[in-house]
């Protein structure tokens, strides 16, 4: 009883945080006059008009998850197992990418091989490439995946540490017997840590798939500006609704593809402690390898784009002027930012718990059903917590008009995610460890509380990270929502961008990453002993 009364309680919020909003706006999208009407959606599917349209987010989603995944898996690899010099360095490094908005990660490449660019300039007079063919590959489909890739292989490349990091030595010590790094790489590590990898792949092609900054920036048409000209320029949300279910049936697909590769299969890999500890591969060459690769990443996804926002912002009054203006905003990003994973990290747990433990017939259903909220797009969640909030009634209005309409935006927009990391670490537990509380007797809360969550440490600390980073950086419902006063970092730099010049939004820019790194290289320290506790 206490297991079902506590994931009823947990699911219900799920609902009315994510499963409400949503469903109000596609109702309302069937509804034309007072009747039932599929106008706007068999514009979409019974016609030529879109076709191109999601083909392009289709390839977008493909490229920007290539290459995440080989980056992140790569970057995880070489972090977890093997003696590589600077870790924390490197790690804090790549985490810079996931919190600059991709907008600005965009704006610095453009302005880098943009036609005027000096790195277009560079190349085009030390190769045979001509500075159009430069300019045309950033302002392309290419470009777009190429920059969204820096910006989310960070997701990747904590899950894959994390995962190798869980690993039961015992397995890789059973394959160095007869084998050689390679094939112990091949058929054991690599496919214990599958659904990890696949679980990162999946969230990078639904942030893919639904990003707009990027599409935008460079003019690329696709779902999401699609979506964005319906809501902005003909003020038709009903249209716009509509245009966002081709994103989530591509979802849907594609998470149908992912569970029938993994049905059957195990995965449960916990145990690293009963053994000698991480077995890491101390060879000299790995390791060469390892710097190698990694300092190329720091350099193409954080120095250069870095450097170019600091050498943008020219002077430090542009510093003094963005503090000015955004430092409402930055007080607000910061305490709405761990609200807000706080709030994810505790109902992703124990929906995460519900998608993976829970034996009945509906248990693939149920994921699939709270991953597929993941692919809305950021403004149909905004406006269906208007239409849901903004209504007569105290318990409405004290949560539209106050900063708890923002957490319930982060909620809407990212349990699915938090959910989806969770279930993929409770996947790792063996059910052993649970049936064995039960039988000497002990409540579901004791064995919960007790057993599970220790063993989830490494599960709860990435959720919490992972969703801070999102949450300071989610801007597409929190400026349809956020009261007045409580406007965040993401919302001030918007404003920034449209009324100040290049240098004070570069400027503001590095005040972002600045600002960021402190807490979460805090939060890194602590959950480095806070891990080795439990």
């Amino acid at each position: 009883m206490q297991k079902k009364l506590t994931l009823g309680f947990f699911f219900t919020i799920f609902i009315c945080s994510t499963f409400l909003p949503v469903v109000w706006m596609f109702g309302s999208s069937l509804s034309e006059e007072g009747k039932i009407s599929f106008i706007y959606y068999r514009d979409i599917f019974l016609t030529q008009r879109y076709v191109k349209v999601i083909l392009n987010s289709l390839t977008l989603a493909s490229l920007t998850t290539l290459l995440s995944s080989l980056m992140g898996v790569s970057a995880g690899f070489f972090l977890s197992k093997t003696s590589l010099p600077f870790k924390n360095f490197f790690r804090m490094c790549f985490f810079v990418p996931l919190i600059i908005p991709s907008y600005i990660t965009g704006i610095a490449w453009a302005n880098l091989l943009g036609k005027t660019g000096f790195l277009n300039v560079f190349l085009s007079y030390y190769t045979l490439l001509t500075p159009e063919s430069i300019s045309d590959f950033i302002y392309s489909i290419y470009g777009a995946a190429f920059i969204l890739s820096m910006n989310l292989f960070p997701v990747v490349m904590l899950m894959t540490e994390y995962a190798l990091k869980n690993l039961n030595p015992r397995f890789e010590e059973s394959g160095f017997i007869g084998g050689n790094i390679s094939l112990v790489l091949r058929q054991i590590t690599l496919p214990l840590i599958a659904p990890t990898i696949l679980s990162g792949m999946m969230i990078v092609f639904v942030l893919s798939i639904s990003e707009f900054g990027i599409p935008s920036l460079l003019q690329i048409n696709v779902l999401t500006t699609q979506i964005f000209t319906q809501f902005s320029a003909f003020y038709n949300e009903k249209a716009a609704t509509a245009i966002a279910f081709p994103l989530i049936m591509i979802t849907l697909v594609f998470m149908i593809l992912e569970q029938v590769y993994l049905q059957g299969k195990s995965f449960e890999i916990m145990g690293r402690k009963a053994s000698n500890g991480l077995i890491q591969y101390r060879i000299r060459w790995l390791t060469v390898v390892g710097i190698l690769f990694c300092t190329l990443i720091l350099t193409v996804c954080v120095i250069i784009p870095f450097s170019t926002l600091i050498i943008t912002s020219k002077t430090i009054s542009a510093y003094y002027d963005a503090f000015r203006l955004a430092k409402n905003g930055i007080t607000n990003t910061i305490l709405f930012g761990s609200l807000g994973a706080t709030f994810l990290t505790i109902i992703g747990l124990f929906l995460g718990y519900l998608s993976e433990k829970i034996q009945f017939k509906l248990r693939n259903s149920a994921a699939s059903f709270i991953w597929i909220f993941f692919a809305v797009p950021a403004t149909v969640i905004g406006v269906g917590l208007i239409k849901l909030c903004n209504r007569p009634g105290i318990i409405f209005q004290s949560i539209y008009g106050s900063l708890w309409i923002i957490i319930l935006g982060y909620g809407a927009r990212f349990l699915p995610l938090s959910s989806r990391i969770m279930a993929n670490y409770f996947k790792q537990i063996p059910n052993s460890m649970e049936e064995s509380g039960a039988v000497i007797g002990a409540s579901w809360f004791t064995v919960f509380s007790r057993i599970l969550i220790p063993l989830q440490g490494y599960g709860i600390i990435a959720t919490w990270l992972i969703s801070f980073m999102f949450c300071i950086g989610e801007l597409g419902t929190t400026i349809l929502i956020y009261p007045p006063g409580h406007e965040t970092l993401p919302i001030a730099l918007f404003t920034i961008m449209v009324n100040s010049p290049v240098n004070i939004v570069s400027a503001l820019s590095v005040v972002i990453v600045a600002m960021t790194l402190l807490p979460v290289g805090i939060f890194l320290v602590i959950s480095k002993y806070l891990v080795k506790s439990l």
